[in-house]
């Protein structure tokens, strides 16, 4: 018999008197069950490789240091999370009202926006942002246990760590780890648990009923983002239609005054004014209300009396003159 590499004495050696049998069976009992090397309690690194999200990826020295760069990695998500959450995207300074949120959902201070926006000197991120219709103000909800220079000592982790501004019905912390919505027609900035609980139909602070496309996510994802910027094309487009036909019915107004008036100084005029009048008119019409106050303005003029005619050019000036030359001299005309 071995046992922990050990044998067993021979059975000559394990021969015991007869007043010993009846210990027999507790003298020759293996132990085991538990605690003898079959089963050892796993370490550190071998947990980690037992998770779902870990699961293969081996043990050792090398896993050990992908181990930390992953915690290393999601430290500085949570902290750009936090930052995009609570500091200006335009200048990096701490967000204080007034705020703005742009049409892609990023959250700058209104004053530093608007410098950027005069000097021309907007990064690259917010090249979207090119006139004031581009952003909106916002109303951001104050945390009431936000202490600014506790905040500034730091030392903490980014989920435990006060933030300035949360959401006005929920209480969520506004710290970039729950998604937050702005709303158009309020301007209020509210959690987005919050907004489905009333059912995403109206504001859920002052009942302001919402329409398609009033919802901004603020610092989207790559799916909200694209989306939004559909959305911003699509704004911008309709924006300079609206333009374009505005434009338009101003110059058919002014086209159609420009004629009246034409038509009014050719009718007061006398002989070939009326004539002047009628075309400048239909000229008026034809080529648009630059043209029409051109023939405005002349056909105003010769209702005053007829125009002097115009200077010719020098060289029609030599010619005639050497003309009356010759003919004063007897010359051939």
């Amino acid at each position: 018999i071995i046992h922990r590499a050990r044998s067993a004495p021979s059975s000559d050696a394990m021969a015991l008197p007869s007043s010993s049998a009846g210990r027999l069976g507790p003298i020759l009992r293996l132990r085991g069950g538990g605690g003898d090397g079959g089963v050892y309690p796993l370490t550190h690194t071998e947990m980690q490789w037992m998770q779902s999200a870990n699961m293969g990826v081996g043990t050792g020295i090398g896993a050990v240091a992908r181990d930390h760069r992953h915690w290393a990695d999601r430290a500085s998500e949570d902290a750009l999370r936090l930052d995009r959450a609570t500091l200006c995207a335009a200048s990096s300074k701490p967000l204080a009202p007034p705020v703005v949120v742009t049409e892609l959902g990023l959250l700058c201070n209104k004053e530093e926006l608007l410098e950027r926006l005069l000097s021309k000197s907007m990064p690259q991120h917010l090249a979207h942002v090119q006139s004031l219709r581009d952003f909106a103000e916002a109303t951001l909800h104050p945390n009431p246990h936000y202490a600014a220079d506790k905040a500034a000592k730091g030392g903490e982790a980014a989920e435990d760590r006060e933030v300035p501004f949360v959401c006005p019905i929920a209480g969520t912390p506004m710290n970039g780890r729950s998604p937050f919505v702005f709303l158009r027609p309020s301007g209020r900035v509210v959690s987005e648990r919050a907004l489905k609980g009333v059912g995403a139909t109206a504001c859920p602070v002052t009942d302001v009923p919402l329409g398609e496309g009033d919802t901004v996510h603020l610092n989207p994802n790559a799916e909200q983002r694209e989306a939004l910027e559909q959305r911003h094309e699509e704004r911008r487009a309709a924006a300079k239609a609206a333009k374009a036909a505005k434009g338009g019915k101003k110059a058919q107004k002014a086209a159609a005054a420009a004629a009246a008036a034409a038509a009014a100084a050719g009718a007061s005029g006398s002989g070939g004014g009326g004539d002047a009048g009628d075309a400048a008119a239909a000229g008026a019409v034809r080529d648009g209300p630059k043209l029409a106050a051109g023939a405005a303005a002349g056909a105003r003029v010769r209702s005053r009396g007829s125009a002097p005619p115009p200077a010719p050019p020098p060289a029609a000036r030599r010619r005639a003159a050497a003309v009356g030359g010759r003919a004063a001299g007897g010359g051939p005309t």
